[in-house]
């Protein structure tokens, strides 16, 4: 029911938010003649075997990323990179220039600040889930009470 308008909004945050990263200064996977990305994810190379390290420091700032071997990585061991998906937060209602905004907050977290305190200030901001009915669901309870 949302595919139309849902989807292309999820491709347009992930190559706002890789061109915002590039920006940044940061090292983005992928072609930039397309945007970096034609799908959901982003992925940044962090530096050899720093993937799992960034990725942990980043969770202490509230990101979550998992992290990637990139081509030049001889084992997943040894990950360079970090990948970062933006399905869930355009669900929440996130477009292009907030993902350019939250580029720079990523940044300073790959980059060793906590910025813990920031993303819970802008994820605030996004709250109320998209791309979904909007359903009353209290005439259901006697259906979903028996189902338990």
């Amino acid at each position: 029911a949302f595919k139309d308008s849902y989807q292309p909004q999820v491709v347009a945050n992930a190559k706002a938010f890789a061109q915002a990263l590039v920006d940044e200064g940061l090292e983005v996977q992928g072609d930039p003649e397309v945007g970096y990305t034609e799908t959901h994810q982003v992925v940044v190379v962090v530096g050899y075997a720093q993937g799992c390290a960034v990725a942990q420091e980043l969770e202490e700032s509230n990101i979550i990323v998992n992290y990637q071997a990139v081509p030049s990585d001889e084992s997943f061991t040894s990950s360079s990179g970090l990948r970062m998906g933006v399905a869930e937060m355009t669900r929440f209602g996130m477009k292009e220039d907030d993902f350019r905004e939250f580029a720079a907050m990523f940044t300073e977290g790959v980059r060793g600040r906590n910025v813990k305190d920031e993303v819970a200030r802008f994820r605030e901001r996004f709250q109320t889930m998209h791309y979904c009915f909007d359903v009353d669901f209290s005439e259901y309870k006697n259906i979903f009470v028996g189902l338990f």
